[in-house]
């Protein structure tokens, strides 16, 4: 077993928590800090299945996230003219993956996974890492509000624009691709079918 005990962990998003979870379980000592104020809420709809799928069996959360979940009927694509030019029906998922397969809003999924930490570690919101410093004992954390921390070790789980990935390898911009597509989503006030 490693002399690793004293971990941060940047954001509370979906990733930090699970992380969190698991490094408490075999006996880490870890800590969530998050630039917002408290837990976010909202955000897309995500189809989750596969590794996602197993580690929340594993974590005793799916009841809880089949719950929340949704039962969407087909995606489409569509052209700038908002005409379909392809998509598919989640029939095709829903035979590939049987049971280990269900769609969530992002918001529910990350509530379901901090539920399961909440109160058992330290979580500091409102706040953010601005440097970072490594020593032979470990990582000297400054952070925007609170004092300076050492930790034994800095993992980044603060989403597509880290923070700590700038602090450690430099700005986005040499890590982005932009791909060509676009994405708009939004939600519907009592809509029942959850579809």
């Amino acid at each position: 077993m490693t002399t690793t005990r004293t971990i941060l962990i940047s954001g509370a998003g979906i990733a930090g928590p699970t992380l969190a979870y698991w490094l408490m379980r075999y006996g880490f000592e870890p800590t969530i800090v998050e630039r917002a104020p408290a837990p976010r809420r909202g955000g897309y709809i995500i189809d989750f299945w596969g590794v996602g799928h197993a580690v929340a069996e594993r974590m005793n959360l799916l009841q809880n996230l089949r719950e929340r979940s949704y039962d969407p009927q087909e995606m489409r694509f569509v052209n700038s003219g908002s005409r379909p030019v392809s998509g598919f029906s989640f029939n095709v998922l829903r035979k590939a993956l049987g049971d280990c397969y269900f769609s969530i809003l992002r918001g529910d999924l990350a509530e379901c996974i901090y539920e399961s930490i909440d109160g058992k570690i330290e979580v500091i919101y409102g706040d953010s890492t601005v440097s970072l410093e490594q020593g032979s004992d470990g990582v000297e954390v400054g952070f925007e509000h609170a004092c300076p921390r050492r930790f034994d070790l800095v993992i980044g789980a603060d989403g597509l624009h880290s923070l700590v990935r700038r602090l450690v390898f430099g700005p986005d911009p040499q890590f982005t691709v932009y791909l060509g597509y676009g994405v708009a989503a939004f939600s519907a006030d009592s809509y029942l079918p959850r579809d």
